[in-house]
This record gives C-alpha cells, structure tokens and sequence, in this order.
C-alpha cells in the first residue's frame, strides 16, 4: 500500500515509509510488511481532524500573526479549540478584516474537517 501511495503522489517511499513509522509511533496507523501487508487508520477518523495532523507534523501553528509577515498587526483570532483571546488594539492595515476572515475560514476548515470527510471525497482512500 506504501508503494502505490508513493507512486500516486510522488513521495518518494523511503520518506514516506518514515512518515508511516511515525505515525504508527503516534497510535494512528499500524502497519504490516509482506504480501499482504499494507496501512489501516485504527484512530477514529471521525475524530481526528486536519488540524491534529498538521499540528503532529509541523507543530503548532500561530495563525495571529499577519499573513503578509507584519508583526505589528497585534491580531489574535480564535484558535481551533474555540478559545478565544482580544486584540488590545486594532490594526490599521486596509486589508486586517479580510485577512482575518480569510484566516478564521482557514482554521474553521482545518479544525472541523475530520479525516473521515476527507476520505470520502479522496479516490486515493477508495482503493
């Protein structure tokens, strides 16, 4: 399965085969090599979303920051867990209200998108 993952993506399979390992280590996956090896998702998919895998594999994301890298922006929007947090003051960039929108959509989708929507819309999922 690694190896028919790795041709429909390009990823190179050593460095997939790794990214399988840790997400064995992490109790998402098991795996078994051989004939009739393959992968099988054993975490609920139904549970785990979008957003825990990118904060498993790149860390926790500062969405306040501005997107176009102004540190004076000073905005903090929601985070995925729906805690929120006020700006003390107020941006004067034209594009602050946008921007955050466009952010809040973003970390909307990320959070509440489970693996198990997105599998029903991936042909990859389906084989």
């Amino acid at each position: 399965m690694i190896k028919s993952i790795s041709e429909h993506t390009n990823i190179p399979h050593p460095f997939l085969s790794k990214i399988f390992q840790k997400l064995a280590a992490k109790k998402w996956i098991i795996s078994k090599k051989g004939k009739r090896g393959g992968v099988k998702l054993i975490a609920d998919s139904s549970k785990l979303t979008l957003m825990d895998i990118i904060e498993w594999s790149d860390g926790v994301k500062d969405f306040s920051q501005c997107i176009f890298g102004d540190r004076e922006c000073g905005d903090i929007i929601p985070k995925h867990d729906n805690s929120v947090w006020y700006p003390e003051k107020q941006s004067n960039c034209i594009l602050y209200d946008k921007c955050n929108r466009f952010k809040a959509a973003i970390i909307d989708f990320f959070s509440n998108t489970t693996i198990s929507e997105f599998k029903e819309h991936n042909s990859l999922f389906r084989q």
